[in-house]
């Protein structure tokens, strides 16, 4: 009978519902990634072998 008491008290202590909001985490989140690729984008550019860049110029 403990354990059913200590089950109801633990799910009373979570809560019903919806979450609501975060959706500022989520935006946070897609400005995280798309700034890592875009710097990761930027370092591979400047890391390019500058005679290949020569080739295509002739």
């Amino acid at each position: 009978m403990s354990t059913v008491l200590e089950t109801t008290t633990l799910l009373a202590q979570v809560g019903m519902g919806r979450i609501q909001g975060g959706w500022e985490y989520i935006w946070a989140a897609y400005g995280i990634a798309w700034a890592s690729l875009s710097l990761y984008a930027l370092s591979l550019w400047i890391r390019r072998p500058i005679k290949a860049s020569r080739d295509t110029k002739e």
